[in-house]
């Protein structure tokens, strides 16, 4: 594997940049994805992280981004090509990789759900459905014959209840939190009930759909991004949590493209 790769996993909510030593991630930092900052804004922050991990950028071997950002992407292209002097590797559903997408229109799988088929793949026995708890959560089904079949996308535990605390005045913000009752005796319960419960309910329910439909025995059902440590644990059928996934994902990508080159 590839040693010191630097990693842009550009989200809706948040940019996350890591430096990976081959799987392993040595550290990240987390940008808001709003509002756009200026170049060096972007830079600052990478040079600070790769000088707290004591590594001269010289000795950076690449960098790769995946990007559901289109207004992001060129400016972290830019800030690569500045660092390194290099250009990275941007994800895509163009990439000589070791996945074959039968989406309608495979331009409209997003960089991060390949990175978490490939990182799931490579990690994890097949059949494979990743669920990823993002601003969206997203279902990817990936076959055993390293096939990205399709998924599901609903809104995110965190995007629904913005939303709902913005649109009904009169209730609170929560933490998202489980209750300790299904049945809420103050608002903030039954809040946090609503919420928090029926994203699990949601979420089962829908692995239980695609289950059914696609007709696999033996899938493994792998829980990444932002709260799914918090919510994954009640799930019935959620059997793994990787929080890494996607980065992971990153570095198995940049091995199988650039890889043979470093």
């Amino acid at each position: 594997m590839i040693r010191n790769l630097l990693c842009i996993d550009i989200g809706n909510t948040h940019v996350v940049i890591a430096l990976l030593d081959g799987i392993k991630v040595l550290d990240t930092i987390r940008i808001p994805s709003t509002p756009l900052l200026s170049v060096p804004d972007y830079i600052a922050p990478i040079k600070d992280l790769i000088s707290k991990l004591k590594i001269k950028i010289a000795n950076i071997d690449g960098a790769i981004i995946a990007s559901v950002v289109p207004r992001l992407t060129a400016p972290f292209q830019e800030v690569c090509t500045i660092l390194f002097e290099n250009d990275a590797l941007v994800v895509d559903h163009n990439l000589p990789i070791d996945l074959k997408i039968i989406y309608d229109d495979p331009a409209e799988v997003g960089a991060d759900r390949i990175c978490n088929a490939i990182g799931a793949l490579e990690q994890y026995s097949s059949p494979l459905i990743v669920v990823d708890m993002g601003t969206a959560t997203t279902f990817d089904v990936v076959s055993k014959n390293r096939e990205y079949l399709g998924g599901v996308i609903m809104p995110g535990l965190e995007t629904a209840g913005r939303d709902l605390f913005q649109r009904a005045a009169k209730l609170p913000k929560v933490s998202f939190d489980f209750p300790e009752k299904i049945i809420g005796t103050k608002t903030r319960e039954s809040l946090q009930s609503g919420l928090m419960w029926g994203t699990i309910d949601q979420i089962d329910g829908l692995i239980k759909r695609i289950s059914h439909e696609w007709g696999e025995k033996n899938i493994t059902i792998i829980a990444t991004g932002g709260l799914s440590q918090v919510i994954a644990p009640h799930s019935k059928y959620i059997q793994k949590v990787d929080k890494s996934l996607t980065l992971v994902g990153m570095a198995y990508i940049y091995e199988q493209v650039r890889g043979d080159r470093s």
